[in-house]
């Protein structure tokens, strides 16, 4: 039978979280188009027990589907990953932490089958740090300097993808992944729908200000056209260790 949704998580120390994450995700993905959707998650080297969280939720539903990184590759890297398995007509990328509501997705896909190729969902209040709000004003304000995004379109992680764009996607072999510019190099046909941010119920944020730095410098050297006067790492976008 052909999948009509996907949902990648990347996942990452979220033991605590998974459980509440499936239900709700089970419960609105069985309203929104039946038994026709797959979980993927995968998990990116955690180090507490997400792992074998995720073999118990294999084990239950066969819908849901893991994949292990064999060492920590970063968030980006583990959705490239998942796109490469995902069998959906959409795709719809969420963060494991939450604070992205399942509740939403409805949301993405009505403005999706609008006729967009992507749709961000952007929300009406951000629950995140002082840090973590900066450096995603700082990546907005490059992604307009370095790539072809729309000025009137903000970028996050939980969005919805046609299967088309993912198959263009995954044809990117830059070793340091961030969807944003690839997204932006093969569409600018985007949509902003407006969300639901919640509170973190677990852990802290793995952000700092350092780690924003870091990452605007590497968004600079890969997607810039300063990629072409230096030497970029050739190491793999991923490895995965088990697939499920």
């Amino acid at each position: 039978m052909s999948v009509y949704i996907t949902i990648v998580i990347p996942v990452y120390n979220s033991a605590n979280t998974l459980d509440e994450l499936y239900k709700r995700l089970t419960r609105t993905l069985s309203d929104l188009c039946d038994d026709s959707y797959e979980i993927l998650l995968i998990d990116d080297a955690s180090k507490d027990q997400s792992f074998l969280k995720m073999e118990q939720l294999h084990r239950q539903d066969a819908k849901v589907k893991i994949i292990q990184l064999a060492e920590n590759f970063g968030q980006q890297n583990a959705l490239m990953c998942g796109f490469h398995y995902a069998q959906g007509e959409y795709i719809i990328t969420l963060d494991d932490d939450l604070q992205h509501p399942p509740e939403e997705i409805k949301k993405l896909l009505l403005k999706l089958h609008e006729g967009y190729d992507v749709v961000f969902g952007i929300p009406f209040e951000k629950k995140h740090s002082f840090y973590r709000n900066m450096g995603t004003k700082m990546i907005s304000y490059l992604f307009n300097k370095i790539c072809s995004k729309p000025k009137n379109i903000y970028v996050s992680s939980f969005r919805a993808i046609k299967k088309e764009v993912i198959k263009e996607i995954i044809k990117d072999k830059t070793s340091f992944v961030y969807l944003a510019p690839i997204i932006f190099r093969i569409t600018n046909h985007a949509a902003n729908v407006f969300v639901r941010h919640d509170v973190r119920k677990y852990g802290n944020s793995n952000y700092n200000l350092f780690k924003l730095l870091k990452l605007f410098m590497k968004l600079v050297i890969n997607y810039s056209c300063v990629s072409k006067l230096v030497n970029v790492t050739s190491r793999p976008q991923f490895e995965i260790k088990s697939m499920q």
